[in-house]
């Protein structure tokens, strides 16, 4: 029987980690987590009582460096990654003899990197890939064993991608698992261009009302909850805007020039002269609908 243990965090890997022991806990060797009390997506608590419920043997680590000792001490021959947010060297994945499979939110090697979710939706993918990939050295560039894809719809906001994502990565685990274990599906190389995703920070969740309207909407979709937010500056202060909706006509003013007010919400106008109808947003910790906080036509954003 195979060793499998599972290297992770937060709430998609909390689901992993229950996948993994449904299609066969008897080669589940154990859970390696870390300490991430301080991150509000933290999900520690349910980690162990999840493993302790199932008798599932669990290290939680204080620093990521010290992977290499316990995956030492456990000797598995696979591991799968999920949710865990750091660099594994060279040395540690060799010692692993069938490697670690991690899962990726892209169809690698596209946006390889950071929240690729977040920068597919920005750019107006109609799809969001995921992968299962042999973890190596470099970012991203491992072989695959599986993959697929799930649809944006327009309406979609990032949290309705991340829900879709998530339950197909599970069923595609699921599909695969016994044949990734028992080598019965062999990883294929990466083909195509590869395109790198940077690392994104709340700053750079500000909106440029010069940009075409699509864009901007696009823009405010993806950076929704659970993430920071899109935002602008309303008298002096972020005001972060959780809905949106693209308003159709011409729309004559400056980029970020309040156009119309209606009864559920306020338009500003875009750099092609569409409008984006604000309909709600948060100002000063407080989340209010759009026409609340913006009551003057002549406001610029």
């Amino acid at each position: 029987m195979k060793r499998v243990v599972f290297i992770g965090s937060k709430e998609p890997g909390l689901a992993v980690l229950k996948k993994l022991y449904q299609l066969d806990k008897g080669s589940l060797a154990g859970c390696i987590t870390m300490d991430d009390s301080g991150d509000t997506r933290s999900c520690l608590g349910k980690f162990r009582a999840y493993c302790a419920q199932n008798a599932i043997k669990m290290e939680v680590l204080s620093k990521a460096a010290e992977l290499a000792r316990v995956l030492g001490v456990w000797k598995p021959d696979l591991c799968f990654v999920s949710g865990w947010y750091f660099l594994i060297d060279k040395k540690t994945i060799d010692s692993i003899p069938m490697g670690m499979a991690g899962i990726h939110y892209s169809l690698l090697p596209a946006y390889r990197g950071f929240a690729p979710l977040v920068w597919a939706m920005i750019n107006g993918e109609k799809e969001a890939g995921f992968s299962i990939f042999r973890i190596c050295e470099d970012m991203d560039e491992g072989d695959i064993w599986a993959s697929g894809t799930v649809e944006i719809l327009h309406g979609d906001y990032i949290s309705d991608v991340i829900k879709k994502v998530n339950a197909s990565v599970l069923e595609l685990l699921s599909q695969t698992y016994d044949g990734i274990v028992h080598g019965k599906i062999k990883p294929k190389k990466q083909s195509g261009t590869p395109v790198y995703c940077a690392k994104r920070i709340p700053e750079d969740g500000k909106i440029d009302w010069k940009k075409p309207a699509s864009d901007v909407y696009n823009f405010i979709r993806a950076q929704a909850p659970p993430y920071p937010g899109a935002f602008t500056i309303y008298k002096g202060s972020r005001l972060y805007i959780k809905k949106a909706q693209e308003q159709k006509g011409t729309y004559y003013g400056m980029p970020g020039q309040v156009g119309q007010i209606f009864e559920d919400g306020v338009l500003v106008i875009c750099g092609d002269s569409k409008g984006i109808l604000l309909t709600e947003a948060e100002y000063g910790g407080k989340e209010l609908c759009a026409k609340e906080l913006l009551h003057s036509l002549n406001i610029r954003l």
